[in-house]
């Protein structure tokens, strides 16, 4: 080595060893081992820490990786013994070609000892001076830049341990304040957060939020716009920020987060990133969410309680005021917050007052007082209650209950004298205790019997029946409890035993909201109104005449009676009673005696059937019976029915004694059955009825039982009779014409027989309908009709010499004829067609001969005034006599055709055509048969003198169109008259 070489020799300062903390890098030793090769003139050097395990390369020159592989596996062979002597060996039986070694011990002041720098050669080289300068300065470098990499590592070591310890400790903190902090590079949008920011997030393990928008998009949609903007005004402004958001979570619901921002700043003023925390806030947030419904539910309440309620203070200035304490003090809540509660009231009331809401605040006890308000002229009652902020005050408007005690005096004396009985009773200390009378009134003692001293101190039981006052007076608590009175009706006892009604109110007395001192009970003698109801309820349900049940009660108990069959299966019978002929015993002895026949009927009936049996009256002399509980078996239910029917029957047969006569009474009995399944009893009622008349048509005096087909045929006749107004409406009715001809065959006139051309069931008889009509009264204006259309027929043929001298005949029913306007009509037909009147025949039944005699001979004069012609239909089925007969003022008699059929097989039908011809003949009247319908039947009647004859031998009833060619080309034995 030339001298002065070892100037040459580098610093640890050449190699930037002094940078404050910052240790030498690999690159700067192998700078180093580089050096060490030049200065040493060998081909590669190798700086080891042979501490370590493995040992460590800290820097080398000329060796190849594999080079530096096998070195150290060679040293660590002998590194017990790290000598050159000992490890060139080694050296040269492995993989190395190195010839020259020497081991240069590296004196490192910072950790263990063992760092070498080892100088190698393939040449054979000599041994360096072990004091050679140049090796000790290198030696002395390589040592002071391994202390300072050591050193380095010490400290990194200690600081990462420092790191981690503060690690530990700020996510401890960050957990128990909830609370993860995070921070955002502004260069590179990067996010670096806590463990406890991911845990808020919910993130999964080993999840981060990596960036500016991944974080952003962890927020709420509705939040995201807004806490972008946040934070860009924070990065670009330096503008913080402290909001109150929601952010999704992967574990479960959004979460309230409380988020918070800064800008961090260079020393030049240049934001280069925010850093930031977010705290869970989800508690706080439901929190304030309950408390807000709570302080909801508490306004609600408050505003909803009925009484004047407020809060002061401990100013006694108004703070809350609810809906009825504005009402009641007459001014609104804006008004009143924040003033003194006395602000408005006269001195001497804001004075008392405000001592004694002064000494509730100061004692703590809650004080009452009730005054007169001037202001508001009303009695209130004050009731004031501490707590922390103030007082909670109620009023109470006590007006009326002042008013009360101030009139109780004068009601005391004022009710002494009144007519109605009057009674205050004091309530009991407890509520088990029964009130005690404290004041009666003069009507008390003069109604009861009682004396104010035998009642004062006594309960008002000793008043009262058991049973059913006491269940009243109950009653009349319970009414109490709900409201201030109540009113009842019972019976009250007097001293001396007698009962009597008394309408009862009873009035609480209060002398605070809470406690009933007295009850004012008033009370009225309705003995002679209850007698009256008990009348009229009587008379509504009872016959007057009978006392039997009528119609409406009836009705009542046999809806119950359906009610019980449907139950228990059980059939009963209904059966209706009417007495045959009943009028004619009224209009022979008068109405009195029909009255008693009436009570007498009652008394049987009542008496032959079972206690448990209904007989009603429904009017006039109509009764039922309803029996129930007969059996469950219809045939024993019928069979008991029947007896107990029979039983009544032969029980009204018995004479009756009538004052000053007997009389003989029979009933016609309708019977029918129920067994719950009817649910109409106007039906049951209707059934019965149709069986009673049923009765009456198979003469009276038995009994039937209803037969559906009855119903059938009542529900018949009402379809026929809906139709028959119908028909005259819309005119469907017909007139046939059957000829009438003499013993020569001439054709002399015909009959008007209705048809009903029915649209439906086509040509219908009169068989058919003319009855229905009879019974409903459509027979007047159908009769009219045949009439008119019979007049105007005859004014239609008086045109025409071949049909001149023709006449009609018209039925008229008993209906028609006592109709008072019939002659009338008749004279109206005439006159209006201008027929000859004796061209117009009317036939006329023997039932008109029933009855009214006079009335039917007046009316027949005045028709046969009018040259109408009259003839007797039916003759010898009715009632005509020869008495009679001969008063009327006939022109005809007919042969009924039931005589006429059976005139040449039966010898008594014979005989009558041969009598009434004969009878005709003696009073000067033609005699007309009818129902000829074989030769031999005409001949017989003719040789016995028969004027005329009709039926089917000569022509059916006939169409007017029919009649027209008929008369235009009569048939073989009949001519017409020209």
């Amino acid at each position: 080595m030339r001298p002065g070489q070892d100037k040459l020799l580098p610093s640890v300062a050449d190699f930037g060893t002094e940078r404050a903390g910052v240790p030498p890098s690999r690159d700067e030793l192998d700078r180093l081992a580089e050096m060490a090769a030049r200065l040493q003139d060998v081909e590669a050097t190798l700086l080891i820490d042979a501490s370590r395990s493995p040992p460590e390369v800290l820097g080398q020159h000329g060796l190849t990786a594999a080079d530096v592989v096998a070195v150290i596996e060679t040293f660590a062979s002998c590194v017990e013994q790290p000598t050159l002597e000992a490890w060139l060996p080694e050296a040269r039986r492995g993989a190395i070609s190195f010839r020259y070694g020497h081991w240069l011990p590296l004196p490192v002041v910072v950790g263990p000892a063992g760092a070498a720098l080892l100088l190698l050669d393939r040449r054979r080289r000599e041994r360096p001076a072990p004091g050679s300068p140049v090796l000790q300065s290198l030696a002395q470098h390589a040592g002071d830049m391994l202390s300072l990499v050591r050193r380095c590592e010490q400290s990194e070591q200690y600081n990462a341990t420092m790191l981690r310890e503060s690690e530990s400790r700020l996510n401890l903190t960050e957990h128990t304040a909830g609370a993860g902090s995070w921070s955002l590079q502004l260069s590179t949008r990067e996010v670096v957060h806590s463990d406890e920011f991911a845990t808020i997030l919910g993130l999964a393990d080993h999840h981060h939020v990596r960036n500016l928008e991944d974080m952003v998009q962890r927020y709420t949609p509705e939040w995201r716009n807004g806490i972008r903007q946040r934070l860009e005004r924070c990065a670009q402004h330096g503008e913080s920020f402290d909001e109150e958001i929601q952010i999704t979570s992967e574990e479960g619901p959004p979460k309230w987060v409380r988020t918070v921002g800064t800008a961090v700043r260079r020393a030049n003023g240049e934001i280069v990133r925010i850093q930031g925390a977010i705290q869970d806030i989800s508690a706080q947030k439901q929190a304030q969410q309950d408390t807000l419904r709570l302080a909801m539910r508490l306004t609600t309440t408050l505003a909803s309680i009925t009484e004047a309620f407020v809060t002061l203070d401990r100013q006694c200035c108004f703070t809350y005021l609810n809906q009825e304490s504005e009402r009641l003090l007459q001014k609104s809540t804006a008004e009143l917050l924040g003033l003194e509660v006395w602000q408005d009231f006269s001195p001497g009331l804001a004075q008392r007052l405000k001592e004694q809401l002064t000494r509730s605040l100061n004692t703590n006890r809650r004080v009452e007082l009730e005054d007169f308000f001037p202001t508001l002229g009303k009695w209130l009652e004050v009731r004031a209650y501490p707590f922390a902020e103030g007082l909670a005050v109620y009023f109470r408007d006590v007006t009326e209950r002042r008013r009360s005690q101030e009139q109780l005096m004068l009601l005391e004396t004022s009710v002494s004298r009144l007519n109605d009985i009057v009674a205050i009773a004091e309530t009991g200390a407890s509520n088990d205790q029964e009130p005690r009378i404290v004041f009666v009134n003069d009507a008390f003692e003069q109604h009861t019997g009682y004396s104010r001293a035998e009642v004062l101190g006594q309960t008002p039981r000793m008043l009262l029946e058991l049973d059913p006052a006491i269940a009243k007076l109950r009653e009349l608590a319970n009414n109490l409890q709900q409201s201030r009175q109540a009113r009842t009706e019972l019976m009250v006892r007097r001293k001396n035993g007698a009962m009597f009604w008394v309408e009862l109110e009873v009035v609480s007395v209060q002398a605070t909201a809470e406690d009933i001192t007295h009850w004012v009970a008033v009370g009225r003698d309705i003995t002679q109104r209850k007698t009256a109801e008990d009348m009229i309820r009587h008379l509504a349900f009872y016959d007057a005449l009978t006392d039997l049940p009528n119609r409406q009660l009836l009705l009542d108990r046999l809806q119950q009676a359906l009610a019980a069959s449907a139950r228990s299966g059980q059939h009963g019978a209904l059966m209706f009673i009417d007495l045959d002929n009943f009028k004619i015993l009224n209009d022979t002895l008068g109405h009195h005696m029909g009255d008693q026949l009436l009570q007498k009927v009652a008394q049987r009936l009542t008496r032959s059937v079972r206690k448990t049996d209904m007989v009603a009256r429904l009017g006039g002399d109509e009764f039922v019976v309803m029996v129930d509980d007969l059996s469950t078996d219809p045939d024993a239910a019928a069979f008991k029915a029947t007896a107990l029917a029979e039983k009544v029957l032969n029980t009204l047969r018995e004479p009756f004694q009538l004052t000053g006569h007997q009389h003989f009474a029979t009933p016609s009995i309708g019977v029918t059955s129920f067994n719950g399944q009817q649910s109409d009893v106007g039906e049951l009622l209707k059934q019965a009825d149709l069986a009673m008349y049923q009765a009456k048509s198979l003469g009276r005096n038995t009994l039937c039982f209803f037969d559906p087909g009855m119903q059938a045929t009542v529900s018949a006749n009402a379809t026929v009779s809906s139709d028959l107004r119908v028909a005259l409406s819309e005119q469907q009715f017909v007139v046939h014409y059957q000829p009438q001809v003499d013993r020569v065959g001439i054709i002399t006139g015909v009959e008007a027989l209705v048809r009903w051309q029915h649209p439906q069931r086509g040509l219908i008889f009169p068989a058919d309908f003319i009855p229905v009509a009879e019974d409903t009264g459509l027979i007047l204006p159908l009769g009219q009709w045949v009439l008119e259309t019979a007049c105007e027929q005859l004014a239609a043929w008086a045109g025409s010499a071949q049909t001149a001298s023709l006449s009609i005949a018209v039925n008229v029913s008993v209906r028609q004829f006592r109709h008072p306007d019939f002659v009338d009509m008749v004279m109206a037909a005439i006159q209006r067609t201008g027929i000859r009147p004796h061209k117009l025949k009317l036939e006329l039944t023997e039932s008109l001969l029933a009855d009214r005699m006079e009335i039917t001979i007046n009316k027949m004069g005045m028709l046969k005034a009018l040259g109408v012609t009259l003839s007797l239909d039916d003759f010898g089925v009715g009632y005509s006599s020869l008495s009679v007969l001969k008063r009327l003022p006939l022109d005809q008699l007919k042969i009924d055709k039931g005589f006429v059929a059976d005139v040449l097989t039966d010898p008594n039908d014979a005989a009558i055509s041969r009598a009434i011809i004969a009878l005709a003949q003696s009073l000067s009247l033609q005699v007309v048969a009818e129902g000829v319908e074989t030769q031999e039947q005409r001949d017989f009647l003719a040789y016995q003198g028969c004027d005329q004859f009709q039926g089917h031998l000569f022509a059916k009833p006939l169409p007017i169109e029919a009649l027209a060619a008929l008369l235009q080309n009569p048939t073989a034995g009949m001519l017409v008259m020209s």
